[in-house]
């Protein structure tokens, strides 16, 4: 009795170890009375594990190493398109991955690794490569697919597409789906397969409670996510049970649940949250474990195109007991979140009225998302979490999040949000900012969710700001929650895009649509705090919001004003001489708005009255469309040039001294120069007092040494001409009766010669002048140069007697002289 007790006691953990003899009548009830008494005297719970994780955005085709680090994101998936030949199980502590199913050609060859066909398995047993069904082919990888997260992608078409893999939990199980497909058949048979299958010759052997039954997860006609059973001697028909919910076709979670009763089993199911089916299934094998094999997309035996999955599978998680219920809520929230589904307690899927009654929770059991009635339709979130797998001994969940862009899939959501400002890449994008949870092995969680309240997205100007800024607004809402671990930093500076196809808010400017966030949370724009967040563009249809910053129970919505005001910089100082320039609005030439600009005018000018520099501003407005303006001023010092008066050309007789530089608002600097252009033209400089000796052209030059530079220049020549010598001049006597005058000076009087009576030299002796007895003094002018003096004596004598009128006779041929004549 004890070896048989232990028997049951490993079998209740190991779930394949046969205890029983064949032919014992009550061996069931018996098995589980002694299993559940072993439990409760043991006190021990034993868990419930996360035991084959498949996920479409990791471990596709790549095998998740390091062994065991479920924490990490990697290896991440191949391009869209690549077939799928192995997705790995990510629970890789005994893989269960799902492979392609091989080749007739190949039965032969040994079983690929972990593919093994365990007891019984030999003699006229069913063997497991030997389907009936036509080989189907390899499904393909789509990234970005469902809430920017990627999916497995089956082709039902022809002989279909299809993987398997060999589960370790068969006996107690809850599975989650993820998927998208339109359903077909009624039967366990028909139906479109997801997951488990029909075969053709169901396993069977000597002892009937060994027998393996097949599972069969799939969408049926309606598009109802049913549950059948199928299993060696049940006619052919099997069990069916079709589920009351039409999904659409659109994303949902399947969530299935086994529990092994006596000769029974329980069967529940719920999709997107909702309870669906739930039932009894009274047969003497129904507590049997389930086949060792499980196909995804098609089953076994088929032959039949419409039974094949044509339609996505994004995740499969396989469970080895069933969930408690606060647990299956747990994992719902976390794939409504990363995928983008709207979770309800029903009626109605959430996709069609709105969540008013499931909350979705955290991975530690914290509500993320409290159910409300206003704001509840298309629910998204950005979010970090993972469960405490190695704390957790009884029940391990194993999940890990980080979505980092998220938008509802419900057909009617318009609200996407970013960790950055790329909406054109997908959730695997490493550039996107990291969610803040103190690491990615913490178990913390931080998760920022919104929903709406469905109502018009048309312009209405009812419940507008009272501060009059928004002059109309869309009237749907969204409602933010804002749910963190302490001591994590919120998720902040997120970008928004919102997509207004559907709104005539966009018939007025773009540039004037505006984020208005309630910061009251009490949905009222007519009251509290109302913040606002200008788009920064509008592409199409689509209004884009950077760094936004939303707090818990924020109500926020889109409306239409203009009341940005456009931005200039001041235009550059400068600096002038003498006269500042005309008023000339184009010195503004950086202004912007977010809508346009209107005008650009000069606004107002003063001045300091000061010199040197006088200080003048003047203050442009820069005015939008709208009537917002901003004030910008420019800074105009004048100086005044030097003014410098100006030296006529000099000439000059030797030599020239440079007189003192005189003129108006000389700085002290002014100097003469031999070049023009001041102390920058190359030249000499020369000082007042300096002596020019020869021709020289001088430049007078002074500036202020300001940028620019006020100067003033002005230039003269200087001829410096040569001092004649005094002229030669001799003492003349005249007779008193010669009348001598002027003309008779020698040197004559010329425009060089000049006689003068008296010594200071200042009165000129005309031609005309008489002469008289005395000195007399004579210079020469040469080129205006005039000499020095020479000093004649003029002296006048009495003419002498020559005595009376006589006459004489001389003979013939006598001479007289000079002397004989004068005898006479």
């Amino acid at each position: 009795m004890i070896r048989l007790l232990l028997c049951y006691f490993y079998m209740g953990t190991e779930k394949k170890l046969s205890c029983a003899p064949p032919h014992f009548p009550i061996k069931k009830l018996f098995r589980h009375l002694l299993i559940t008494l072993a439990l409760l005297l043991g006190g021990q719970t034993y868990g419930q594990d996360l035991d084959t994780w498949f996920t479409a955005d990791r471990a596709i085709n790549a095998n998740p190493l390091p062994l065991g680090q479920i924490q990490l994101f990697t290896p991440y998936p191949p391009a869209s398109g690549t077939p799928v030949s192995r997705w790995y199980d990510f629970i890789d502590f005994v893989p269960q991955d799902a492979i392609q199913h091989p080749i007739p050609a190949n039965y032969p060859l040994a079983y690929p690794v972990g593919f093994d066909y365990t007891y019984p398995n030999s003699g006229i047993y069913p063997q497991f490569l030997n389907p009936t069904g036509s080989i189907p082919g390899l499904p393909t990888l789509e990234r970005n697919s469902m809430n920017f997260n990627p999916v497995v992608r089956f082709d039902g078409s022809g002989d279909g597409q299809a993987l398997h893999f060999k589960a370790d939990s068969r006996q107690n199980v809850t599975v989650f789906i993820v998927f998208r497909a339109q359903g077909a058949g009624n039967t366990a048979q028909t139906q479109r397969l997801l997951f488990g299958g029909d075969i053709e010759e169901q396993h069977w052997s000597s002892n009937s409670n060994q027998w393996l039954t097949n599972l069969s997860l799939g969408v049926s006609d309606g598009n109802r996510f049913s549950v059948g059973r199928t299993w060696f001697g049940d006619g052919g028909n099997g069990y069916f049970q079709n589920g009351s919910i039409d999904l659409l076709g659109k994303p949902a979670i399947g969530t299935f649940k086994r529990q092994a009763l006596v000769d029974a089993e329980n069967l529940t199911t719920h999709v997107n949250g909702i309870p669906d089916i739930s039932t009894v299934r009274a047969e003497i094998n129904a507590d049997n474990d389930l086949y060792f094999f499980n196909r995804l997309g098609k089953h076994f035996n088929s032959n039949d195109a419409n039974r094949n999955l044509t339609g996505d599978i994004a995740e499969v998680m396989l469970f080895d007991g069933p969930l408690p219920v606060l647990e299956t809520q747990i994992v719902e929230s976390y794939l409504a979140i990363k995928y983008g589904l709207t979770l309800s307690n029903g009626p109605g899927l959430g996709s069609e009225v709105g969540n008013d009654n499931y909350n979705y929770l955290a991975a530690d059991g914290t509500v993320i998302w409290q159910a409300e009635n206003v704001y509840k339709y298309d629910i998204a979130g950005l979010g970090a979490d993972r469960d405490e797998d190695q704390n957790a001994p009884v029940l391990k969940l194993r999940y890990n999040l980080h979505q980092r862009i998220s938008k509802s899939e419900n057909p009617e959501a318009i609200v996407t949000m970013s960790t950055n400002n790329n909406f054109s890449t997908d959730n695997l994008d490493d550039t996107r900012p990291e969610i803040d949870k103190n690491g990615l092995f913490t178990f913390l969680h931080n998760f920022l969710i919104w929903a709406n309240d469905h109502a018009s997205l048309n312009a209405t100007i009812v419940e507008l700001p009272i501060s009059g800024d928004i002059t109309e607004r869309i009237s749907r809402e969204w409602r933010v929650q804002a749910i963190r671990s302490p001591g994590v930093d919120p998720i902040s500076n997120v970008s928004v895009r919102i997509d207004l196809s559907g709104s005539d808010i966009l018939a007025n400017d773009a540039c004037g649509i505006q984020l208005m966030i309630d910061r009251d949370g009490d949905g009222d724009f007519t009251t509290g705090i109302i913040d606002y967040v200008t788009a920064t563009s509008v592409v199409g249809t689509d209004a884009f919001f950077d760094n936004v910053n939303f707090e818990h129970l924020d109500v926020f919505t889109v409306g239409f004003g203009d009341f940005t005001d456009p931005t200039a910089t001041n235009p550059a100082d400068i600096t002038v001489c003498d006269t500042p320039p005309p008023a000339d609005p184009t010195v503004v030439d950086d202004e912007a708005d977010n809508c346009a600009i209107a005008s650009v005018v000069l606004q107002s000018e003063s001045t300091d009255g000061n010199t040197n520099p006088e200080t003048i501003t003047r203050t442009y407005r820069v005015t939008d469309t709208s009537g917002n303006y901003v004030d910008v001023t420019q800074t105009i010092y004048v100086y005044l040039s030097p003014d410098i008066d100006d030296i006529s050309d000099q000439v000059v007789c030797d030599s020239y001294t440079l007189p003192t530089i005189t003129g108006t608002n000389l700085t002290g600097s002014e100097a003469y120069y031999d070049l023009p252009g001041g102390p920058s033209g190359g030249g000499n400089v020369y000082a007042q007092g300096d002596v020019i000796n020869s021709d020289i052209t001088l430049y007078i030059y002074d500036e202020t040494g300001s940028t620019p530079n006020c100067f003033d220049e002005e230039s003269f020549t200087v001829t410096v001409n040569t001092t004649p010598v005094a002229p030669i001049a001799n003492n003349l006597t005249f007779c008193n009766t010669d009348n001598p005058t002027g003309a008779d000076l020698v040197p004559a009087i010329s425009a060089a010669i000049t006689w003068y009576s008296d010594a200071g030299l200042t009165s000129i002796v005309a031609p005309a002048d008489p002469l008289l007895s005395q000195d007399y003094y004579v210079t020469q002018t040469i080129n205006g140069c005039k000499g020095p003096a020479t000093v004649i004596t003029v002296s006048e004598q009495p003419a002498p007697d020559a005595g009376t009128n006589g006459a004489t006779t001389i003979c013939e041929g006598t001479t007289l002289s000079q002397a004989d004549l004068f005898a006479l």
